[in-house]
């Protein structure tokens, strides 16, 4: 029997992403928001860790069971780690994908190659009825001069990852799933459930 685990978010496409993350493990994974009708969670911590654990904790109060909640951000070395926490609402709340690319291009216009080194962070958190737990992710790499590529979402099309010397849209999911910031802490957590040898609530 296949173990149930809840993550708590909206984002279809972090949901679709999180699963072939973990395909290789026998979970189903569910949104907790088509599970209950959990009140949005407002991401109001001051690190990466407390938003996660805000939203996991939010999703084990509505459901039980095994929870998951996750933040990440891009933070960008000549911005001095702008927009980090912010990532998800840069250039503003309504702002698209390809708008927030472009505000990040065009903070970085005089910026040369060499000089727009760059990090994705996450952190997942877990929360049962056993306890919590945090697990992290970062994947480092630099913003491109253009978007490139057509696969992913978010920052994708201006993430290059070495050494491949393409951005996460051009290398696809196969690619990204094994060695993204989110691969990575999912991958620790999936390990580490794995280990404790965690059950359904019957």
């Amino acid at each position: 029997m296949s173990l149930t685990l809840y993550l708590v978010t909206q984002n279809q496409g972090k949901l679709q992403e999180v699963r072939e993350i973990l395909s290789p493990y026998r979970f189903k994974l569910e949104s907790a928001y088509r599970q209950s009708r959990i009140t949005p969670v407002e991401e109001t911590g001051q690190t990466y860790a407390e938003n996660a654990l805000l939203k996991a904790q939010a999703g084990f109060e509505a459901l039980g069971g095994i929870v998951l909640g996750e933040d990440s951000g891009l933070e960008i070395d000549v911005l001095e780690g702008a927009p980090g926490l912010y990532s998800a609402r840069f250039a503003g709340e309504l702002a698209s994908a390809q708008g927030k690319n472009a505000r990040i291009l065009e903070l970085l216009q005089e910026v040369p190659s060499g000089r727009r080194s760059a990090r994705f962070v996450c952190v997942v958190a877990l929360v049962w009825e056993g306890g919590k737990k945090l697990f992290q992710g970062i994947c480092e790499g630099e913003i491109s001069l253009e978007p490139r590529g057509t696969e992913g979402f978010g920052y994708d099309p201006i993430f290059i990852l070495p050494p491949f010397g393409k951005t996460l849209a051009e290398l696809g999911p196969t690619v990204k799933n094994r060695l993204s910031h989110r691969a990575q802490a999912f991958k620790k957590c999936a390990d580490y459930i794995c280990s404790q040898e965690f059950r359904n609530p019957s």
